[in-house]
C-alpha cells in the first residue's frame, strides 16, 4: 500500500502543469508561462535586465552590447548591479538576435522589448514561453515594473522594494524642505548640433523628481501626446530656465558630469548669465546608465544626490 500511495504521488508530482499561470503580455498575447521560472532570459539589458537582477529572479541570461574595448556588457546592470558575463550568459549581442544560442541555453521563460522583438514572437515561442514588454506604453515607470514583476512572479519583492522607496522619500522631502515647491527641467545637450531635448518621461530621472514634488517648467508640457521628448533649437535655451536643470551623461562615449556645461557653452554662449540653476549650482548631470533604467537602486542614488541640495 506505501508503495502504492508513493507511486500516485510521485504520478501526481509529474502531471502537475509546468505552465501555471496565463499572463497577457504588452503585444496582447495570452501566454502560459511557468508559476515559478527558474531560467529567464532577457532580451534587453537596460530594462528587462535590470529589473530581473533588482528582483532577484533566476537569471540565466541577457543580451549585451560591445563596448570599446570589444568585451560585450549589459547597459544599466553593469553599472547598477556589477552584473557581468562571468555571472550570466550571452544571450545575443544587441541588434543581432542569435535563435541557435537563445535555443541553446535552454530558458524557460523568455522575456523581451517589443519594439525590438516584435517581429520574432513566433520564433522565440517555439523555444520557449516568451513575453513582450514595451516600456514606452505610457504608463509610470513603477508601474510598469510591477507589472513586470507579476508576470515573473515577483510581486512581493517588489512591493518590499517599493515601500522602501517611499520611505526614503518622505525623508527626502522633509530634507530639502521648501525647495520641493521649486521647478525643474530635464533635458539633452548636444553641442555638436547645437540641439536641445526636452524630457516629459525619462526613467527614474523624472520619476524620483514628479515624486518628490518638484514642478515641471511650461515646455516640457507641450512635448506632443505619445512621446517622451522633443527638440528644440537653441533660440529656446532661456524656455529651460528652472530653479534646476537635470541632464544625463554617456561613459562609453567619454561623457562626464562636465560634458552638459560644455555643450551649453556652444549651444548657448553666455548661458551662465541668464540660467538660474546655474547660478545655484544645480545643474546636475548623472550617467544615463545609472538614472534611466527603471530600478529603485538607481532611484535611491538619485535621491542621495538630490539630497545634497538641502540647505
Amino acid at each position: 500500500m506505501r508503495i502504492l500511495i508513493l507511486a500516485w504521488a510521485i504520478l501526481l508530482v509529474l502531471v502537475v502543469p509546468t505552465f501555471a499561470r496565463s499572463v497577457t503580455d504588452h503585444e496582447g498575447r495570452t501566454v502560459e508561462v511557468p508559476d515559478h521560472p527558474q531560467r529567464i532570459l532577457s532580451l534587453h539589458d537596460w530594462t528587462l535586465t535590470v529589473m530581473a537582477r533588482e528582483l532577484g529572479a533566476p537569471l540565466i541570461a541577457s543580451i549585451g552590447r560591445p563596448s570599446p574595448d570589444g568585451k560585450p556588457f549589459m547597459r544599466g546592470a553593469r553599472e547598477l548591479f556589477g552584473l557581468t558575463f562571468d555571472q550570466v550568459e550571452l544571450a545575443s549581442l544587441h541588434g543581432k538576435p542569435d535563435l541557435e544560442r537563445i535555443r541553446a541555453l535552454k530558458p524557460d521563460l523568455i522575456v523581451a522589448n517589443l519594439g525590438d522583438f516584435a517581429a520574432l514572437t513566433d520564433q522565440l515561442s517555439s523555444i520557449a514561453p516568451t513575453l513582450m514588454f514595451n516600456p514606452e506604453s505610457g504608463k509610470p515607470p513603477f508601474a510598469l515594473y510591477r507589472e513586470f514583476a507579476g508576470w515573473i512572479g515577483k510581486e512581493q519583492r517588489f512591493d518590499t522594494l517599493k515601500a522602501a522607496y517611499d520611505q526614503r522619500l518622505a525623508e527626502t522631502r522633509a530634507r530639502l524642505g521648501t525647495s520641493t515647491e521649486k521647478t525643474y527641467a530635464a533635458i539633452l545637450a548636444d553641442g555638436r548640433d547645437g540641439s536641445l531635448t526636452i524630457l516629459k518621461d525619462y526613467g527614474v530621472l523624472t520619476t524620483v523628481l514628479d515624486d518628490l514634488g518638484f514642478h515641471r517648467i511650461p515646455l516640457s508640457g507641450t512635448v506632443p501626446s505619445g512621446q517622451s521628448r522633443m527638440r528644440i533649437g537653441a533660440e529656446l535655451v532661456g524656455e529651460i530656465d528652472a530653479d534646476m536643470i537635470v541632464t544625463t551623461y554617456l561613459p562609453e562615449n567619454g561623457g562626464s558630469p562636465q560634458s552638459i556645461f560644455n555643450d551649453l557653452d556652444r549651444i548657448a554662449p553666455g548661458y551662465q548669465d541668464f540660467l538660474r540653476a546655474y547660478a545655484e549650482k544645480h545643474i546636475l548631470s548623472f550617467s544615463r546608465y545609472e538614472v534611466y533604467p527603471t530600478s529603485f537602486r538607481g532611484a535611491l542614488a538619485l535621491m542621495d544626490a538630490l539630497s545634497g541640495m538641502a540647505r
